[in-house]
């Protein structure tokens, strides 16, 4: 084995192609061994000079395959569903009971990490009871793996390792290479000592191995690196895909720029390329579920127990009752199906509902496989497409497992395990960090780079501690568990820092969570702001606008002093919440009602609200005396104002005001609540001022709905925040009659339901900085 070494970016790749080069120029044959995602890269750079015969980019599991082919050493795969679905079986005999998914994932990931270390289920440590329960769920996996006579990834590595230790192969190739791996595991490492006692290996790593003596070391090579940072997210995303659409003005080829991202970041990369116009290509691979027929039988799966609009507007005939359950926010079971007798829909309802039961929950004599074969032909989209047999295998997988509910869950689980084939188009590579391994390109852009951010992402096994397992060395001598923690994000980010000529680094200083924290080692010590770069957009050019709603001023309902409270925080927010009613919560329906008495509660009246609210009925009877003393629903006009109050009681020459607020308020709350309410400290003043000397002093209450009322405060004076909030609300006033509806963008856009339909407003009154402030 010809072992070279060295950092990121020392020119390994570029050594092993001229290695390449040499062997398909005596007309040899070379196979060329690395990760599944770096073959178009390897098949670019080989090809650079022009087309070559010979050479044959593979990924190591196609290397297994090929040697046990030749020799008809092989079975059929169990592919990663499988293997969850097998372990979950396993789990079923050790345990009694159906597993969840997440069970089956965990112990099939140990199961995994075990085989790929060479260690069978005797060589687990059995040191806590978890442990010993992996250990009888790994020999249940292996029997039943051999009953039904299947291998899975790691059995192709060990019996193509035993094939080379124990005999002498059929090989087509006269050279291997191998290259683009962060580290190789245990039985990696054996399988290629092995393989280079029969054809020449040729091997690239970070750093020699245990036991290895590396024959070639190399030193790194120089990286040009920028680094900047940006206010905020977006800021950063719309520079660099300006700066990338430089870049291919310039001259340079889509396939030599990349950008680099959190994964959970991406979707919002994809969405701003499309306005930008750049061919932004996501290398991840989808899973069955990210697929459209996947997608809709997955919504399909979970319907039953947790229908949600966008589940109900999946299906035509549920859709009208998808969109009411839209406009009134309605989630769950019990909702929608109150929702569905209400418009009429109970009929479609139920039929769906019992369709989308599978036979164990709902009845009948039909087996669950034969109830997923009618649901795949009940939907069209899946119905005649060539992903239905993919769909079924995972329902099959399912049925070995579970039952009824059960089966549908484990269906649903399966479908987030199944890969699907991938073949991404040429573009501007937007990858993950594990996608840009391995692979180097003209110019990249290091996007959000914060702590955090970018991690190898060690953690501590569930099952096996770390002071239980051993090292790599001790690892390759005799089968064991090697260590997790071997602090590999500073190899991450080294690598990170490497993958390009020039790599630019950028990072946000905050985010709507707050202040943000660069990376230091991938930003150095002194990042730069953002150069300016021009616009890239049509929505950044100017001169060029979209559609943009005038300004002008509205006709208003009369208000009252709590309306005005509301226009003052967001004019433009309180009109279009008189077109976009919420469902209000039961509570403030019994509020409406008692303040829709205008009088005194009788009895009569108080039986009639037990009854339509019967969770409160405890409440009512046991304050009967004191809400048959209140004035409900008291309101006063003055000067074109309206005030309404919950309840007043007047006691001699102290006027007592009630306010209603949610169940379970905390004291602390309802202080704040009332401070930041207008009516109730408006009526005090008006009281004491109006009527100074027949009314001396007012009380503020605060009555949580099921709770005990409670005094928060008692007026005796007319003070100067009195004075002030006359004045606010006069003022307020005048605007309101004037019809003026202008935005007023701050934090409570956050929770606006208005904010898509106010942005577009926000850009033609103030300009861009009231649309930064907004969003």
């Amino acid at each position: 084995m010809h072992l070279i070494v060295g950092p990121p970016a020392s020119g390994k790749t570029t050594r092993l192609l001229e290695v390449a080069h040499d062997w398909l120029r005596k007309r040899k044959r070379v196979w060329w061994v690395c990760l599944p995602f770096q073959k178009a890269y390897v098949y670019r750079q080989v090809t650079k000079g022009g087309a070559v015969l010979g050479l044959e980019v593979l990924s190591s599991q196609q290397l297994y395959y090929r040697l046990l082919a030749a020799t008809l050493a092989i079975r059929p795969i169990l592919t990663g569903p499988g293997r969850v679905a097998l372990v979950g079986e396993a789990l079923g005999l050790v345990g009694g009971a159906p597993p969840s998914p997440g069970e089956a994932r965990l112990f099939a990931r140990a199961i995994a990490e075990a085989k790929r270390n060479g260690v069978g289920p005797s060589g687990i440590p059995g040191a806590s009871p978890e442990a010993r329960r992996l250990r009888e769920v790994y020999a249940h996996y292996e029997t039943l793996k051999a009953t039904w006579g299947r291998f899975d990834y790691d059995d192709f590595r060990q019996e193509a390792t035993r094939l080379l230790e124990s005999s002498h192969p059929r090989l087509e190739a006269d050279a291997v290479i191998v290259d683009g791996f962060r580290e190789l595991g245990v039985l990696e490492l054996r399988f290629f000592q092995a393989l280079s006692r029969h054809v020449p290996v040729y091997l690239s790593l970070r750093e020699a191995p245990p036991g290895l003596t590396p024959q070639e070391v190399r030193s790194a090579g120089s990286v040009r690196l920028q680094a900047h940072r940006a206010p905020n997210p977006v800021s950063e995303a719309r520079w660099v895909l300006r700066a990338i659409k430089r870049d291919l003005a310039q001259g340079l080829s889509p396939l030599e720029v990349a950008v680099v991202a959190p994964e959970n970041r991406i979707p919002a990369w994809l969405t701003l390329a499309d306005e930008y116009g750049l061919p932004l290509v996501d290398q991840r691979a989808p899973t069955a579920a990210d697929t459209p027929e996947g997608r809709l039988l997955l919504e399909m799966l979970e319907l039953p127990d947790f229908p949600t609009p966008g589940r109900l507007m999946a299906l035509p005939e549920l859709a009208p009752l998808g969109r009411v359950a839209l406009e009134r926010g309605l989630v769950g079971l019990e909702a929608v199906s109150r929702l569905a007798r209400e418009l009429g829909l109970e009929g479609v309802w139920t039929a769906w509902m019992a369709r989308l039961r599978s036979p164990g929950e709902g009845g009948g004599g039909r087996s669950e496989l034969e109830w997923a074969e009618e649901l795949l032909d009940a939907l069209p989209e899946v119905r005649n497409s060539p992903r239905r047999a993919r769909l079924l295998e995972r329902a099959q997988e399912a049925h070995r497992i579970a039952q009824g509910a059960h089966f549908r869950r484990w269906w649903a689980a399966l479908l987030s395990e199944s890969y699907e084939p991938h073949r991404p188009n040429g573009g501007v590579a937007l990858l993950t960090p594990t996608l840009a391994s391995g692979q180097r390109w003209k110019k990249l852009y290091l996007t959000h780079a914060v702590e955090g951010a970018y991690s190898a992402g060690e953690m501590e096994d569930y099952f096996v501690p770390e002071e239980l397992r051993v090292g790599l060395e001790e690892a390759l001598q005799a089968s064991g568990l090697p260590r997790r923690m071997l602090g590999r994000d500073p190899v991450l980010l080294e690598e990170l820092r490497t993958r390009a000529e020039e790599v630019v680094v950028t990072y946000p200083e905050a985010s709507q969570e707050g202040p943000l924290v660069p990376e230091p080692a991938l930003v150095g010590p002194a990042p730069s702001p953002l150069p300016a770069l021009p616009p890239a957009s049509p929505l950044e050019v100017a001169g060029v606008q979209p559609y943009q709603a005038a300004w002008g001023t509205v006709s208003l309902p009369s208000p009252t002093v709590e309306d005005l409270r509301r226009y003052q925080e967001c004019p433009m927010r309180y009109w279009a919440g008189l077109f976009l009613p919420e469902e209000p919560p039961w509570w403030q329906i019994l509020r409406r009602e008692l303040r829709r008495i205008r009088g005194k509660l009788l009895p009569a009246r108080l039986e009639a609200l037990s009854q339509q609210f019967p969770q409160a009925r405890d409440w009512m009877e046991q304050h009967a005396g004191l809400l048959g003393s209140l004035e409900l629903g008291f309101s006063l006009a003055v000067d074109g104002l309206e005030v309404r109050l919950d309840g007043v009681r007047r006691q001699g020459k102290e006027a007592h005001i009630y306010c209603f607020l949610a169940p379970d308020t905390s004291k602390e709350e309802a202080q704040r609540r009332m401070r930041e309410r207008w009516s109730e400290r408006w009526m005090a003043g008006h009281l004491l001022e109006k009527y100074k000397g027949r009314i001396q002093q007012a009380h503020l209450w605060a009555w949580p709905v099921l709770g005990e009322a409670w005094l928060l405060d008692s007026i005796e004076r007319v003070d100067k925040s009195l004075r002030n909030l006359h004045r606010t609300v006069q003022e307020t006033h005048q605007r309101y009659a004037a019809g003026v509806v202008e935005p007023n963008p701050g934090f409570i856009c956050r929770d606006c339901k208005a904010k898509d339909i106010c942005r577009e407003g926000q850009a033609a009154y103030a300009g861009p900085g009231l649309l930064r402030r907004s969003r």
